[in-house]
């Protein structure tokens, strides 16, 4: 039994990049934990291109992933009543200080009916250094494929095209993870 346990529990974690079912590379890269794929370029599929509202004081503003067309976007949907949500953020931050300067945007997508009120507080909180998208309905959310309020924190790298290049259920653990997948990716 604690076979299956564990043959179960390494096909789950070699399947977090590799579940859109194209072929990826799955070298092992530095400081990216095995199984954690990128998928090859002709296989990718474009993000799904929405504009919403971002989590501001301001209600007229909006934004969307086209915003930031040409570079690699690092995508992240989160909800402030989401525990691995806020123990991730700490490390997002440190990602986004890292590639500063690199040709790498983050963008958050703010799901799950959080409250307006409870995302803005979130953001304070934790001095997020970048914005994020609005989306209680988790309409566009949906739109990636698996990404809910039950597989949150989820993390999608989009290559300089627009596509999705790597998809990460669950929480991001080492800021490292994401400097090499989003340089890798820069570098293409």
């Amino acid at each position: 039994m604690r076979h299956l346990v564990s043959a179960l529990l390494l096909a789950a974690v070699v399947g977090v990049g590799c579940s859109t079912g194209a072929s990826a590379t799955c070298e092992r890269l530095p400081s990216v934990r095995p199984g954690l794929c990128i998928v090859e370029a002709a296989d990718r599929g474009a993000a799904p291109a929405a504009a919403l509202p971002l989590v501001s004081e301001d209600d007229t503003a909006s934004g969307s992933i086209a915003d930031l067309e040409g570079q690699v976007v690092i995508l992240n949907f989160w909800a402030s009543w989401c525990g691995p949500c806020r123990s991730e953020q700490p490390i997002l931050n440190d990602a986004f200080d890292r590639l500063s300067g690199a040709d790498v945007a983050f963008l958050g997508v703010n799901i799950g009916q959080d409250p307006l009120p409870n995302a803005l507080a979130h953001q304070r909180e934790f001095a997020i250094p970048y914005e994020s998208l609005h989306d209680p309905t988790n309409a566009y959310a949906a739109r990636f494929g698996g990404i809910g309020p039950r597989s949150i924190p989820s993390t999608i790298l989009l290559d300089r095209q627009g596509r999705v290049a790597v998809r990460i259920f669950g929480e991001v653990f080492d800021p490292m993870e994401l400097v090499v997948l989003a340089t890798r990716l820069v570098e293409e």
